[in-house]
């Protein structure tokens, strides 16, 4: 940040917000709007309406957030995919947009990177993220979805929140209800993805999969499995419980660093040593090949009818 002589406070603010002010605090602090104008030929810029850096340095995406926050004022909310990133969903990824409510009484406004959004239902309570004011998981991750028109993007989302327990599906239940009906096609997708309890997107397209088929029973989805010697075992994707038969979706993104296949080669060990079969897919293959997936599944299953069952118990997990 380039040093000025505006008073040592106001720079100490600046500290505190990423480097940027906002023109009504340059102004509390007796800066004039001509001085504003002669640093931002050469040292200042303006990176939002009402907003300036004290420095030409490019903002990272924590400074974005707060650069919006600042714009959109005191009673400004972060929320959709920019509130669901900053919960630590993953599934969120980067948005474009950072999305902010505000009260019904103000106008909505829309700016660079910046979308500030009106609402009655304002989210009073609130997490107070460092300087970031963000609706709860729920909210955001309803508000991402509502602003969706990719299913499978508000499955993964929904299913990652609930599964990492920022959230629960009453909760998430709610906002649907409560919010408006317009738009909520993708919310409601997602919401019936976590429903049935997959733990991932991949495991979710695997139970449409199933659901499709005229030989395949119902199957559990990630039970807690127990070997013939009472040891927990590996939780697998799927569980088809009459013939024992396992099947894990082994994703990438989370398989591919050394640990994570270690564990993986582990969990596999594990359960043919208790004498459970099982079948591992991809979740390139289950899309880009279900009927071979689904021939090879029931094959599996059908064969499995004819032979002794692994003495290996299943519970079903509950669905929060």
């Amino acid at each position: 940040m380039v040093r000025t002589s505006i008073g040592e406070p106001l720079l100490a603010l600046a500290d505190v917000q990423e480097g940027m002010l906002t023109r009504a605090q340059l102004r509390a602090a007796g800066v004039s709007d001509a001085v504003v104008r002669g640093r931002l030929v050469s040292q200042w810029r303006a990176v939002l309406p009402g907003v300036v850096r004290l420095s030409r340095a490019p903002l990272d995406e924590h400074a974005r957030y707060l650069a919006a926050t600042l714009m959109a004022g005191p009673d400004a909310v972060i929320t959709g995919i920019a509130g669901a990133r900053l919960h630590g969903l993953t599934n969120a990824g980067t948005p474009e947009v950072v999305d902010l409510l505000v009260p019904a009484r103000r106008a909505p406004r829309r700016a660079a990177f910046v979308r500030v959004s009106r609402t009655h239902r304002m989210p009073h309570a609130r997490r107070q993220l460092g300087p970031l004011p963000v609706a709860l998981p729920a909210r955001a991750v309803a508000d991402a979805c509502r602003a969706s028109t990719d299913a499978r993007f508000a499955e993964a989302l929904v299913i990652e929140a609930v599964q990492r327990r920022a959230t629960t599906l009453t909760l998430l239940h709610d906002e649907l209800y409560a919010g408006p009906r317009q738009r909520s096609a993708t919310l409601r997708a997602g919401i019936a993805a976590a429903a049935t309890g997959a733990w991932s997107v991949a495991e979710h397209d695997l139970v449409r999969l199933v659901r499709r088929s005229a030989v395949l029973p119902t199957p559990l989805l990630n039970p807690e499995l127990v070997g013939p010697d009472g040891v927990r075992l590996p939780t697998p994707d799927l569980w088809f419980d009459d013939v024992g038969l396992a099947v894990q979706v082994h994703s990438h993104a989370y398989h591919a660093d050394g640990d994570a296949w270690t564990q993986t080669v582990r969990a596999d060990s594990a359960l043919a040593e208790a004498g459970v079969i099982r079948i591992a897919l991809t979740p390139r293959e289950v899309r880009a090949s279900p009927d071979d997936v689904l021939a090879r599944l029931e094959r599996t299953y059908l064969s499995l009818r004819t032979r002794p069952r692994t003495a290996a118990r299943a519970t079903p997990r509950p669905v929060r």
